[in-house]
């Protein structure tokens, strides 16, 4: 069967999600609302290349399936550091924390506060900012014992209250790189551009005042440097926010942690179960793709035209057999095992890949183990992109290639069977 592609739909991804197959099957899925992305494109334009230029003995480092970044050790570690980041308020913070030097590095006027200001101070402090684009409010963190995101929430309501919203921020690296003790304070900055990492420097500050109106007319008048304190100033009631995280991060029961993450990993995971196979049966499938329209890149260069014929087996060989099966059923694990020394001698096959549809939830990583154990090899599991690229519809299932087409067998069960 041959594919229709119109330009502004999905072309065939070169890497098969976990299963990391590379040349499979195309479904296009005719819908405007999916524009070619630019690895689409990449994957088209260097798809026509080497089929054109006929190199294809020799896959390209772009499809390579034993790419370290697709590996089942990198893609574990991956999922658990995401599940602490949602799981742990700290580390959700730490990241933008680090990168806290950089923003709302543009503002030329900053103004130091902190709750200690009271109420009625701070809203006069945020009034004036209001409607002022160039003026950023700062505070330093948060009260010692506040919960982090409620305290943020708190931070973010001040600043929704008012029209124009001024700009207000959390960011206890502006305190320590200008040296700030005690609020107000406010800092004129010079109006330079400034590299990553670096912040524009200081012309002129003022302690004891809200509103830097005074500072100003200073600076126009060519005043700078520290111009002392001109009225009421107060400590700085909340910690160092990174220092606070710092403490808070250092609490962690990192090993804790990480139990959880492993215990939840598999009830979290979406098994996608096919029936068992009660028929042997082989299907052949044609993955060449058909280009309806040109398709071009976003300066207007030509990918592919209209007309083009693509089939991925012309840009590398397909090298692997595909299994997939569901092995907590022992008999198509037999039946699995029965058929690899024919699986093996299939030409061109050079390793084989296992793909399951399930685990055991209750035994979790065991049951992974379990199953890696039985074929000596990592295992997969089944993703909807595999299903729907190879159309399968029953397990076990053998995914093979012969010439430019894949051959997909199924395995029957021959439990019954007199």
């Amino acid at each position: 069967m041959t594919r229709s592609l119109a330009a502004p739909t999905r072309y065939f991804k070169a890497a098969l999600a976990a299963a990391v197959i590379i040349a499979a099957p195309a479904m296009a899925q005719q819908t405007s609302q999916s524009p070619l992305t630019d690895e689409d494109m990449e994957i088209v334009r260097k798809s026509k290349e080497i089929a054109e230029s006929a190199q294809a003995a020799e896959m390209p480092d772009w499809l390579r399936t034993d790419n370290a970044k697709f590996s089942a050790a990198h893609q574990e570690a991956k999922e658990l550091v995401q599940q602490l980041q949602q799981t742990d308020p700290t580390m959700k913070r730490m990241d933008e924390l680090a990168k806290a030097k950089t923003r709302f590095s543009n503002q030329k006027v900053v103004v130091f506060a902190s709750r200690s200001l009271g109420s009625q101070g701070l809203k006069d402090l945020l009034d004036m900012a209001s409607g002022n684009p160039d003026v950023l409010v700062v505070f330093r963190g948060i009260p010692e014992n506040a919960n982090l995101g409620e305290a943020m929430l708190e931070i973010q309501q001040m600043a929704a209250e008012r029209d124009p919203v001024p700009n207000i921020v959390i960011n206890p690296v502006l305190f320590t790189e200008y040296n700030v003790t005690s609020v107000p304070t406010i800092i004129v900055r010079k109006e330079q551009s400034v590299l990553p990492g670096e912040l524009p420097e200081e012309v002129a500050r003022v302690a004891g005042l809200s509103n830097p109106a005074w500072l100003l007319r200073q600076v126009e008048a060519g005043t700078d440097g520290d111009l002392g304190v001109r009225g009421p100033v107060e400590n700085i009631s909340e910690p160092d926010l990174i220092e606070l995280m710092k403490k808070r991060f250092a609490k962690i029961d990192w090993e804790e942690q990480k139990r959880g993450a492993v215990k939840n990993f598999w009830n979290k995971q979406n098994f996608r179960e096919l029936p068992e196979a009660h028929k042997d049966r082989v299907r052949e499938l044609d993955p060449t793709v058909y280009i309806s329209e040109d398709i071009t890149a976003p300066d207007g260069t030509l990918i592919a035209k209209q007309g083009d014929l693509i089939n991925p087996l012309d840009v590398a060989p397909f090298t692997q057999a595909v299994v997939v099966l569901d092995p907590l059923d022992e008999d198509q694990v037999a039946r699995v095992k029965e058929a690899l020394p024919r699986i093996n001698q299939v030409p061109g096959v050079t390793r084989i890949t296992y793909i399951v549809t399930r685990l055991d939830r209750e035994e979790g990583w065991d049951s992974y183990t379990k199953t890696t154990d039985t074929f000596d090899a990592p295992v997969f599991l089944l993703t909807p992109d595999v299903a729907q690229r190879f159309e399968l519809e029953y397990v076990p299932s053998i995914i093979t290639a012969q010439g430019r087409r894949f051959v997909v067998e199924e395995l029957a069960d021959r439990r019954n069977e007199p």
